[in-house]
C-alpha cells in the first residue's frame, strides 16, 4: 500500500497567505494607475484579475479544510490551524472586496488618502507572510513574536489613518453622496489592517497553547 503523503499545513497557510499578498499588489498597482487614461476601461479586467486570485486562495483554504478533516494527527491543534486559514480567507476576501467597491460605487477619482491606506494594507499582508513564514518553526524562532507585535503596530497606524482620513472627509467635503461613499471605503480598509492583526492573534494564541 503506498504511504500517505504528508500535509504540511504550515506551507499551505503559506500559500493560501500569498494570494492575499497578491490581490493587495494588484489593488496598489490598481490606485497608482487610477487617473492615467484608460486605467477606468481596464478596470473590469483588472477586477476579474483579482477576483481569480482569490478564488484560487479559496481552493487552498478548501484543501486546508479537506485535509484536517482527514487528518488523524495534526502538527498542532488543528482548531487553531482552522482559525488561522479562515483568518487568511478573510483578509483575502477583504481586499477584494476594496477593489469591487471602486466599481461599485463609480469612483472616479481617488482621495489623497487612498494610497497611504493601500500601502498600508500591502505592509500589513507582507508582515503576515513572514509571521507565517516562521510559524512551523515557532517553537525555535527568536523573530516570529516580533513579527506579531510589528504588525499590531501596522494595525494601529491604521486606525490613527482611518480616524484623520474620515475627519478630514467631514470637513472637506460638502456633497452627501461622496462622504457615504468614502466613509464606507475608509471602513472597508480598516476591516483589512484588523483582519490581519486577528490573523496574528490567532498565530500568538496557538504559540502560547502549543508551546
Amino acid at each position: 500500500m503506498a504511504k500517505k503523503k504528508e500535509v504540511n499545513y504550515f506551507e499551505m497557510m503559506q500559500d493560501a497567505m500569498q494570494h492575499a499578498c497578491d490581490i493587495s499588489d494588484r489593488l496598489l498597482e490598481l490606485i497608482r494607475d487610477f487617473g492615467q487614461e484608460g486605467t477606468r476601461e481596464e478596470l473590469h479586467a483588472r477586477l476579474d484579475a483579482i477576483h481569480e486570485i482569490e478564488h484560487d486562495g479559496d481552493r487552498v483554504h478548501d484543501e486546508i479544510i479537506y485535509e484536517l478533516n482527514r487528518a488523524f494527527i495534526t502538527p498542532i491543534d488543528r482548531e487553531d490551524i482552522l482559525l488561522v486559514a479562515h483568518d487568511i480567507d478573510k483578509i483575502t476576501d477583504n481586499i477584494e472586496n476594496v477593489a469591487f467597491r471602486l466599481w461599485m460605487f463609480n469612483v472616479t477619482a481617488l482621495r489623497p488618502e487612498m494610497q497611504e491606506f493601500v500601502e498600508l494594507i500591502r505592509k500589513c499582508c507582507g508582515k503576515a507572510a513572514e509571521i507565517l513564514a516562521e510559524f512551523e518553526n515557532f517553537k525555535k524562532s527568536k523573530v516570529i513574536l516580533t513579527l506579531i507585535r510589528q504588525l499590531s503596530e501596522y494595525e494601529h497606524e491604521g486606525d490613527t489613518l482611518y480616524r484623520t482620513a474620515v475627519k478630514n472627509l467631514f470637513t472637506n467635503e460638502t456633497d452627501l453622496l461622496e462622504i457615504q461613499k468614502w466613509r464606507e471605503l475608509y471602513h472597508d480598509m480598516e476591516i483589512c489592517f484588523d483582519t490581519c492583526k486577528e490573523m496574528a492573534q490567532s498565530v500568538e494564541n496557538a504559540i502560547v497553547k502549543n508551546s
